[in-house]
């Protein structure tokens, strides 16, 4: 088979065996519980909000929306941008991709250690090239988690729309947009997940140390912010979510390229390592 047909194979059997397990059903069932939750919190306040504002014009409001995604985002032309963008979708872009690292590693742990820790590994590796196998690895993690968040994302359109809380065609507009900027991110926590799992035959180190990585990459970005030391916070994948959403094409297309830079270092990594490794 070609390197292609055998990434395409490895991450199918990956994507397969998430949904098939007990692990990746009842992370799917807690997700799409937590984003019911979340959704019907975040709507009840905008009632709440609505009711204690109930003579406010449209343009005021938009107005109180822009300042609120300005402070958030950090840039202006960003909240003139999400101005118009219903503040619950805004809400949830953002409990996303905190979220998502968690679920990463709890998904995504075992994806290779496992394989390892029960020699079937040996099996893949005498089918398809280690390199292969480490990027379809990768490719199974990303689309499961992708599927995931997608499921999240589109019950919390339907009770936004239900709610009244948007057009149809503006939360599905704004919700596809901001589904679809969790990706990049997903993309490089996927590849830190994997190369980690990659480095040990036993899951549940695997699964701690993926929670230790995370952890430092988060207090990098921390520490940057608290000190105004930038090079530390670029290491982190989240830091890059207000050049995604931002309006300007150069910001997007540089958030964009960084995130993806920083998924295919880990993968390029990750394979290299993998194909060095005694299994």
């Amino acid at each position: 088979m070609s390197p292609l047909s055998e990434i395409r194979f490895v991450a199918q059997r990956e994507l397969g065996k998430s949904f098939r397990s007990a692990k990746g059903i009842v992370l799917l069932v807690l997700s799409l519980l937590g984003g019911t939750a979340a959704s019907l919190l975040l709507v009840k306040v905008q009632q709440l909000k609505r009711e204690k504002m109930p003579n406010i014009d449209p343009e005021s409001l938009r107005s109180i929306r822009e300042d609120a995604a300005t402070q958030i985002f950090g840039d202006p032309a960003t909240g003139k941008s999400l101005a118009d963008a219903p503040e619950v979708l805004i809400a949830v872009f953002l409990l996303t991709i905190w979220i998502t690292p968690l679920v990463i590693s709890l998904l995504s742990f075992d994806s290779v250690a496992g394989d390892l820790q029960h020699k079937a590994v040996r099996y893949w590796t005498l089918r398809t090239r280690r390199a292969s196998y480490f990027i379809g690895k990768w490719a199974g993690v990303f689309a499961t988690i992708s599927t995931m968040t997608f499921a999240v994302h589109a019950l919390i359109w339907v009770v936004c729309i239900a709610r009244g809380e948007a057009p149809a065609a503006t939360a599905l507009g704004w919700g596809i947009r901001f589904w679809l900027l969790t990706l990049p991110m997903s993309a490089a926590w996927c590849g830190i997940a994997t190369l980690v799992s990659s480095l040990f035959k036993s899951p549940i180190i695997a699964l701690l140390v993926t929670f230790a990585t995370f952890f430092v990459l988060f207090m990098f970005w921390l520490i940057g912010g608290v000190t105004h030391a930038n090079a530390l916070m670029y290491v982190y994948p989240n830091f890059y979510e207000d050049m995604l959403v931002n309006p300007r094409l150069d910001r997007l297309m540089t958030g964009l390229a960084c995130c993806l830079g920083m998924a295919a270092l880990y993968i390029a990594g990750g394979s290299y390592l993998f194909t060095k490794k005694d299994v």
